[in-house]
């Protein structure tokens, strides 16, 4: 799989930008602010159709364009991917509404003909890393979570309608609580019991896929992620755990012929305990405090937690080691790398590390674009056959 085409309109800095691309990848140098960062974005996008720097999407839209014309502002963003040898074209646009401008539109189209998110997820595959994603190990558990659904979205369609299914399930299901508390309605109540029961199911339903996806997941990329980080510093080990909110301890145990289905069903078993168990609490607070929403991730080194007790020289390998451990996942679920996006990580990392780094990369046979401010850190030997470019306010230009 790679990246053969990219055309950017009034995507952030960028006013129009066709770029064809060589099938090794492509080296990109530029000062900061420069559009190096968005060009990846825009790439990422096209894989997830959400982008990877901002919840806001109103934030990429360049608000000077379509002015000259009277048309309100937009982007757009396409891509063309080699997949298995065949030509696919992905689309992505933007426009505020001119009688609402604080609405956005937004159009996703696969070979021309408009289509769900769900529906063009994961066509691209691309694993991002940039200097940010050190927050996976010391920010939020929200962060986390994000990681987890942009990773396992591209990889599992059903991990991704589950997920769209849940999210609605649960904004219905916590304003029936939230209505509950307000009026007082006791925990075990016929009202209560008969009008949860529904809601109950349906989450669970949802959000067994949910976490059944990122027990499995999880547990592939502490693997590898454990395997990479060894190369990287050979005198510590990496472990990466999957923190539910529903207890899971069956399916450390459970064999590895179980399947998805044996390890969904353990899932159910102890949601529906769980929630059960929780009825009271989650009644007198008006929210729900069971499902994935409320999962996380944990990383440590040598038994240490790295958020609360790690450097950061150790959270960012840890990072890299799981950036590593992410294509080649995705490599083994679809058969072929996905494109691998290094966004000014060179120069976050000593010499030997950037060695490791850039010669693994290589290793994994994925189309690698790579950015920095210094030129020089685009001359390390494992990147002499990718060609170069320089960007300036939006502007490419080979060298």
């Amino acid at each position: 799989m790679h990246l053969r085409e990219l055309e950017l309109e009034e995507f952030r800095s960028y006013r129009r930008l066709s770029l064809v691309f060589s099938p090794r990848g492509l080296r990109l140098s530029g000062l900061n602010a420069s559009g190096k960062s968005s060009l990846l974005e825009a790439i990422a996008m096209l894989a997830t159709t959400r982008s990877p720097r901002s919840s806001a999407e109103r934030e990429l839209l360049n608000w000077a364009s379509g002015a000259e014309l009277g048309f309100p502002p937009f982007a757009r963003l396409r891509g063309v991917v080699d997949v298995g040898g065949r030509a696919v074209e992905l689309e992505i646009g933007l426009q505020t509404d001119p009688s609402r401008p604080a609405l956005l539109r937004k159009q996703i189209k696969l070979n021309g003909r408009p289509v769900r998110a769900m529906d063009a997820v994961g066509v691209l595959k691309a694993v991002l890393f940039s200097p940010e994603d050190v927050a996976l190990v010391s920010g939020s558990p929200a962060g986390r979570r994000r990681y987890l659904d942009l990773t396992i979205s591209q990889l599992d369609g059903a991990y991704l309608r589950a997920l769209s299914r849940y999210g609605r399930v649960l904004a219905q299901r916590n304003g029936l609580l939230k209505s509950f508390a307000r009026e007082r309605v006791p925990a075990r109540s016929p009202t209560a019991s008969g009008q949860l029961a529904f809601w109950d199911g349906e989450l669970v339903a949802a959000g067994s896929i949910i976490v059944a996806g990122r027990h499995a997941v999880v547990r592939r990329l502490g693997e590898l992620a454990a395997d990479r980080f060894r190369y990287l510093s050979p005198s510590a080990s990496l472990e990466i755990a999957y923190r539910p909110s529903i207890p899971l301890h069956a399916l450390e145990f459970e064999p590895a012929t179980g399947g998805a289905d044996a390890s969904q069903a353990i899932v159910i078993r102890e949601f529906e305990a769980r929630l059960d168990e929780a009825r009271g609490e989650e009644m007198r607070r008006g929210v729900s405090l069971v499902g994935p929403h409320r999962d996380d991730l944990s990383f440590s080194v040598s038994g240490v937690d790295l958020a609360a007790f790690g450097s950061r020289g150790q959270q960012r390998l840890a990072v890299v080691a799981l950036k590593l451990a992410e294509t080649t996942a995705m490599s083994e679920a679809g058969g072929e790398p996905p494109v691998l996006l290094l966004d000014d990580v060179l120069s976050e990392l000593d010499a030997s590390h950037r060695s490791l780094l850039t010669a693994t990369a290589s290793s994994l046979s994925a189309q690698l674009v790579v950015t920095s401010t210094d030129t020089e850190l685009l001359d390390l030997p494992e990147l002499a056959e990718l060609p170069r470019a320089h960007v300036k306010h939006g502007v490419l230009v080979p060298t």
